[in-house]
């Protein structure tokens, strides 16, 4: 008889596998590419933040602050940063510290409910999932959420497990530290702990789930969001609740289709959706009998991935990133069909803890570190080339401007530089005098008019280097 409520020694050891798979899958070649999607903005928001700026109040630049997000994922980052260095490489790195902890949190989570082997299986689906592990190559607040929200689950199923009140109040401080990667979001899994609690029997728990757990998590938060307030009054309040949350609800920014998750999973969750979908018709249409249902491994993560995909497919602003809480569930239910797979060589296989897989996923990720292969594509060259320019110059910091270029774009040249170049519409001068001396402006290529073209001082793809002295209206809408 397998043994639940124990834990070993042998079982971390047997977690082990897991934790270096994803370091072989994530690791290799982590210098390679470039600050991508968003990464760049929260490099040097988070970055910032040591360096200049409030480390409680993120600003997108030393004039404007940065009201979109919370800011505890924003200072892991910067702290690496800060210490370290501004590379892509170390603004990636807590992202994948945090995919190892999801990785083996889940795997202590399962091990509450299910067995070692079960947690094991889970782990290495988990790893090997390519919409999870991909994340780590960018900066993702989605990833640090589900950091915290999986200390929640394990406390929440220990409380479960041994009727404590007290763990649910723990899980109520990191489902806080949730709600200051992202706003509300982590709030959404409440539901779901409390259908849990009823799962396992435990519904005498579910006050101190609503009466302390919610108000706990509330009142960690709540400290930032009132300083912030203090700090900008309304101003936070509109971008932060109105835009970020109200006008995301309402469409207003992106509105993608009800069945976008179930796109992405179709398309991306190779070649575990053959096992998932095994394990619903085994444990559905061909029903196999489970454990008691406050063990029942495939119950508890159906009704996470039931509740968590209903909910963020009916939400209409819609990416891949936000459906990483899905994946660890989506392996316990993997873990769970594998494990019942009545092949012998197999059980035996995976109940020995995959013999060979460590020493050969080691020796794979050693010869992917030292092999000349490119991963990602290479550093953008277009603004390598704006650098090289500025660096061959030497030109001073203060004479460098940009004109409407994205804040992904003054972020990217903050980060490069370890400066902030000044908007030309905000100089005093340029709203003076259209015809700035000493300046050099970064613009995009598409807003240079014929007129200015020979004026150009260098073009690299979609951007270009200006004279501050050209003779164009800064303040129109285009040079």
């Amino acid at each position: 008889m397998v043994v639940y409520n124990q834990m070993s020694w042998h079982d971390f050891k047997s977690y082990s596998l897991a934790l270096i798979i994803l370091l072989v899958v994530t690791v290799p070649h982590l210098e390679q590419g470039d600050y991508s999607r968003d990464t760049g903005r929260y490099a040097a928001v988070g970055l910032y933040m040591f360096d200049g700026g409030d480390p409680l109040a993120p600003h997108l630049n030393p004039e404007t602050p940065y009201f979109n997000k919370p800011p505890l994922a924003l200072v892991i980052h910067g702290i690496f940063l800060k210490i370290f260095g501004a590379h892509v490489a170390v603004a990636r790195i807590p992202s994948v510290l945090a995919a190892l902890s999801v990785v083996l949190l889940s795997m202590l989570s399962l091990r509450q409910i299910g067995s070692r082997s079960e947690a094991v299986v889970s782990g290495v689906v988990l790893a090997l999932s390519y919409e999870f592990s991909r994340r780590t190559r960018e900066i993702s607040l989605d990833f640090w959420q589900l950091f915290f929200v999986m200390f929640a689950v394990y406390f929440v199923l220990r409380s479960a497990k041994e009727d404590s009140p007290w763990r649910l109040l723990l899980a109520g401080v990191f489902i806080g530290l949730g709600l200051l990667c992202k706003p509300l979001v982590a709030l959404g899994t409440i539901p779901v702990f409390a259908a849990w609690l009823v799962t396992s029997r435990r519904a005498t728990l579910l006050p101190w789930l609503f009466l302390g757990t919610l108000p706990v998590a509330v009142l960690v938060a709540a400290p930032w969001h009132i300083y912030m307030y203090c700090k900008f009054g309304h101003a936070f309040l509109a971008q932060y609740f109105g835009n970020q949350i109200l006008d995301r609800a309402l469409g207003l920014q992106l509105n993608q289709p009800f069945i976008y998750y179930f796109k992405l999973i179709a398309q991306t969750y190779w070649p575990w959706l053959i096992v998932l979908a095994c394990a619903f018709y085994r444990r559905g249409w061909k029903y196999v009998p489970g454990r008691e249902m406050r063990r029942d491994t495939f119950l508890f993560a159906a009704i996470w991935v039931a509740v968590i995909l209903l909910g963020i497919s009916c939400f209409p602003d819609k990416k891949p990133n936000y459906a990483l809480p899905l994946y660890p569930m989506m392996s316990w239910l993997v873990a769970w069909g594998l494990c019942r797979i009545k092949w012998v060589k197999l059980r035996k296989w995976y109940r020995r803890d995959f013999p060979w897989f460590k020493i050969s996923f080691a020796a794979l990720g050693i010869a992917l570190s030292v092999a000349p292969v490119q991963l990602q594509p290479p550093a953008d060259p277009n603004w390598k080339s704006i650098l090289h320019w500025f660096s061959d110059r030497h030109v001073p910091p203060d004479q460098v401007v940009y004109y409407k270029l994205s804040a992904n774009d003054v972020c990217y040249y903050y980060l490069q530089t370890g400066n902030w170049p000044r908007d030309i519409q905000e100089l005093p001068d340029a709203k003076k005098n259209a015809s700035v001396s000493n300046l050099f402006v970064i613009a995009r290529s598409a807003q240079i008019s014929e007129d200015l073209d020979q004026a150009t001082l260098l073009k690299a793809g979609k951007l270009a280097i200006l004279p501050g002295n050209a003779k164009f209206d800064v303040l129109s809408s285009a040079p």
